[in-house]
């Protein structure tokens, strides 16, 4: 007499969750809320925590990845963010430059590190620079467009999330009718003399460590754009046409 064995087998369940009713769910992409439903991205997470809402004046960190098209490489970056009404309104802003390690130590700060990425305009990919080379190559572009900074571009949307953007030229010269030479580091935005990376055969960096270059969302004609400028070793500070293809900081700001 033979005996017929039965083997069942139960397979091994990847990031599984159990909701109240006791069902599990396998989507490592989906989340359970507090009522037992899946959803995308309220209530607990897939490891148990709390889904918390962004509140100013916390760190934020953002795991920059290059597969979005923005960041030149992989890295992981903690952004303070501050709370202030020098762009004209009450806005959130980060404390440093996009793509920066670390908040820079001082306005003249030289250091990769707390310089950050560098953007051609109405681009999304963000340029790192060592202080002899760019990665990737910074390629001579000669751009002929009128159009405002897009929002499919924005690296500060792209990278840090819904809400954040570049500031627009009304709300960096708000910034730049504050006194703003006297605060530009010492203030609450901790402004940093990055520099830019020229546009040319040669796309060298200039002036790291002794002027600020800042990207505004606005154009000024099909070369140009709006930025803003400050100089560390004298008191001026403007708003200015930029060649768009030249690659300069970006600071996020957040409605």
């Amino acid at each position: 007499m033979y005996r017929t064995l039965f083997f069942i087998l139960i397979p091994f369940l990847s990031f599984t969750q159990l909701t109240k009713t006791g069902f599990r769910h396998t989507n490592p992409n989906l989340y359970i809320d507090f009522s037992g439903r899946i959803g995308g991205g309220k209530g607990l997470e897939r490891f148990g925590k709390q889904t918390l809402a962004f509140v100013c004046g916390n760190s934020l960190t953002i795991i920059h990845t290059t597969t979005k098209g923005v960041a030149p490489l992989n890295k992981t970056v903690t952004y303070g963010t501050v709370k202030s009404s020098l762009s004209g309104s009450e806005k959130c802003w980060i404390t440093q430059n996009l793509g920066s390690t670390n908040q820079a130590t001082s306005e003249t700060d030289v250091s990769e590190s707390a310089a950050g990425w560098y953007w051609k305009f109405n681009k999304k990919k963000g340029y790192k620079n060592n202080g002899t080379s760019s990665t990737p190559t910074f390629t001579p572009t000669y751009t002929n467009e009128i159009s405002n900074w897009v929002v499919s571009n924005d690296p500060c949307a792209i990278e840090l999330g819904a809400g954040w953007r570049i500031p627009t030229v009304t709300e960096w010269n708000n910034v730049n009718s504050s006194n703003l030479r006297a605060q530009a580091y010492a203030g609450p935005l901790k402004m940093h003399a990055a520099g830019y990376v020229s546009n040319g055969n040669n796309s060298v960096l200039m002036n790291r460590g002794s002027q600020f270059f800042y990207w505004s969302s606005t154009n000024s004609d099909a070369t140009l754009a709006k930025g803003l400028v400050i100089y560390t070793t004298q008191t001026y500070n403007q708003i200015s046409n930029n060649d768009k293809d030249a690659g300069l900081s970006v600071r996020c700001i957040r409605d």
